[in-house]
């Protein structure tokens, strides 16, 4: 499973989307292969689900390690001042920390609705739950983050 090259780009890329940064991104799939071969066999009836879960988990440890000063800083944009430039530190910081707040499955759902792009009926698969009990859970992460970042509302350009 982990020694197939298509197994290793998507763990790679759930680990950018959540990193934002190509060499922590490499590290978590390093980090996260492993981990996975370090376990003894499992029967796992959904590999994908399953190698999607130890990669979200994986990353937001690393996330809630940094110090939120230590987080990558978003592109600057050539027209942004430096108040711009902070506000979008400060946003990105609350987006950590709002993800970091949501549990494991509302996290789950949510990478991979927002991040994957995967339908409710993909996720529902991938993670052995009913469809509706997906919705649920990704409409709870939404709110929680929409809390979480109603005060940086102004903030976003």
């Amino acid at each position: 499973m982990i020694t197939d090259t298509a197994a290793r780009t998507q763990i790679y890329g759930w680990a950018l989307r959540l990193l934002r940064n190509h060499h922590d991104a490499l590290d978590a799939t390093q980090e996260v292969i492993l981990r996975v071969l370090r376990q003894p066999a499992r029967d796992v009836r959904n590999p994908a689900a399953w190698l999607r879960r130890v990669t979200v988990n994986h990353c937001l440890d690393v996330i809630r390690a940094r110090r939120p000063e230590a987080c990558p800083a978003p592109e600057p944009v050539e027209t942004a001042g430096p108040l711009q430039h902070a506000a979008r530190i400060e946003l990105q910081a609350a987006v950590i920390t709002g993800l970091a707040t949501l549990s494991e499955q509302q996290r789950a759902v949510l990478v991979a609705k927002v991040y994957d792009q995967e339908t409710f009926a993909a996720i529902a698969d991938d993670m052995e739950l009913a469809i509706p009990t997906v919705k649920t859970h990704y409409v709870r992460a939404l709110r929680a983050m929409r809390r979480s970042l109603h005060p940086h509302a102004e903030l976003d350009p």
